[in-house]
């Protein structure tokens, strides 16, 4: 009988496991641990004590398939002879992938090159020009959250596939609709518990080591609304507009560049704005009609967007302080909220000053919502986020009054009965309105929280 040499069975072993692998890969949801999972099950590495394929390699493919293909393949033979191919280069013994999927250098002497993916993790980062944390590959960024590689690019989700999931426990986010107070809905993306803890770590390390321009006033540290405002009192004019879809407009590329400037290297910064922004779901956006949240953007409840959005518009924020300079006027920026003001001759020129100012917004990827812009003298009621500034920031009378009037109603008759709108987080929704009053008005505040410490919350 003639024997079979050894290298001729080697390779029918790897060709058979080859198949099993792609076959479980499609056999199932296209989401790369729970396609390694099944392949894994099939092979028999999860009772096996010496496993055949390092089941972190196996992980790693399942991974990098999904970026090759981001779709489902119904025919497993591409996929079974693309895993052959990386099998021959593939030792029992050898950790070489492994080690370089951890950014550890390969070991001299090795012939083993790594898939272009890992090559990756040899870019070092440039000089950066703030105290930001040093990231200097992919290895590092996916240590750095406690991840292996291809658990970070399915959270970066750099090809945008929560646009075509389905089922919710493969998404990243959680979606509500929410309305808007003069109409139409505005959707909240709410980052799951894993990515929200990863974009509050890159807000700490990174993003608030970054300074905005000077005029940004909101979600800054040592600036508020009060700082917003004080600018624009007791000024003969006051312009306000508003900036159409803030968080929605600000593209990929910008946060992408926004990164590079720390530093990073591309493919790092790639990575981190994935784990920033979202495509939403084509399901959750049906009926909708808001096509701007299809592409990758600034996710509106994610603890990093407001930072990132800040970030993006210092060219805009930039040049609208030159031009308020223009018409001795002055001009800060809550969110997306535009102030202006100026001398008496800003309101004589206000119409071409507004035509200005939307022709820079236009020409910086952004837009006015023209519902929202308002012109005020000082014969008018100035108001800026809530607050009238025609002598000293204050919260108006009418608004005043109703929060007390609740406040007494809910301290006669209970908190239940006095939450008409059905507030979620009532006892929440008045203490933050009281500090809003204490804010600006301490001695208005103090009548409000005697109410509030008078409220029965049991009823």
């Amino acid at each position: 009988m003639t024997r079979v040499p050894a290298h001729r069975i080697a390779a029918r072993r790897r060709r058979r496991v080859a198949e099993i692998i792609a076959t479980a890969f499609i056999d199932g949801a296209w989401h790369p641990p729970l396609m390694a999972g099944r392949a894994a099950h099939d092979l028999g590495l999860d009772r096996s004590p010496r496993p055949m394929v390092p089941p972190r390699w196996l992980a790693d493919q399942a991974a990098l398939v999904t970026a090759e293909w981001p779709d489902p393949v119904e025919d497993p033979r591409p996929l079974a002879n693309r895993l052959r191919t990386e099998l021959d280069q593939l030792e029992p013994e050898d950790d070489q992938l492994l080690r370089w999927m951890n950014g550890i250098p390969r070991v001299p002497g090795s012939s083993w090159e790594p898939p272009k993916i890992f090559r990756l993790l040899t870019i070092a980062m440039d000089e950066p020009r703030w105290p930001v944390r040093t990231i200097d590959t992919v290895g590092d960024l996916a240590r750095m959250f406690g991840l292996d590689v291809n658990e970070l690019l399915w959270y970066a989700d750099v090809k945008s596939l929560e646009r075509s999931v389905e089922s919710e426990n493969l998404r990243h986010y959680s979606y509500r609709w929410v309305p808007k107070q003069r109409g139409g809905s505005r959707l909240l993306e709410i980052p799951k518990q894993n990515l929200k803890t990863f974009q509050r770590q890159i807000l700490a390390d990174i993003l608030n080591h970054i300074p905005p321009h000077r005029a940004a006033h909101g979600f800054t540290v040592g600036r508020s609304i009060q700082s917003y405002v004080a600018p624009h009192c007791a000024q003969s004019v006051v312009i306000r507009l508003d900036l159409r879809n803030f968080f929605a407009t600000v593209p990929m590329n910008q946060v992408i560049a926004i990164f590079r400037s720390c530093g990073y290297a591309n493919e790092v910064a790639h990575l981190l704005a994935g784990l920033t922004t979202n495509s939403a779901p084509r399901k959750v956006l049906s009926g909708h009609g808001e096509d701007v949240l299809r592409g990758p953007h600034l996710p509106q409840g994610s603890p990093t967007s407001p930072a990132l959005a800040n970030l993006a518009v210092y060219q805009l924020d930039a040049r609208l302080t030159g031009l308020a300079k223009r018409f001795e006027a002055r001009y800060t920026r809550y969110a997306d909220d535009l102030a202006f003001s100026g001398p008496h001759d800003l309101l004589r020129r206000s119409d071409r000053f507004v035509e200005l100012v939307t022709s820079i917004v236009r020409d910086e990827g952004y837009a006015i919502n023209p519902r929202k812009t308002s012109i005020r003298s000082q014969s008018d009621r100035q108001v800026l986020t809530g607050l009238v500034v025609n002598q000293h920031p204050n919260i108006h009378r009418t608004d005043y009054d109703r929060l007390r009037a609740i406040l007494h109603d809910a301290s006669i008759n209970g908190a239940t009965a006095a939450n008409r709108s059905g507030h979620p987080q009532f006892r929440s929704y008045l203490q933050g309105h009281i500090g809003f009053v204490q804010s600006t008005n301490p001695n208005r505040a103090i009548k409000l929280w005697r109410l509030f410490d008078a409220i029965d919350w049991s009823s």
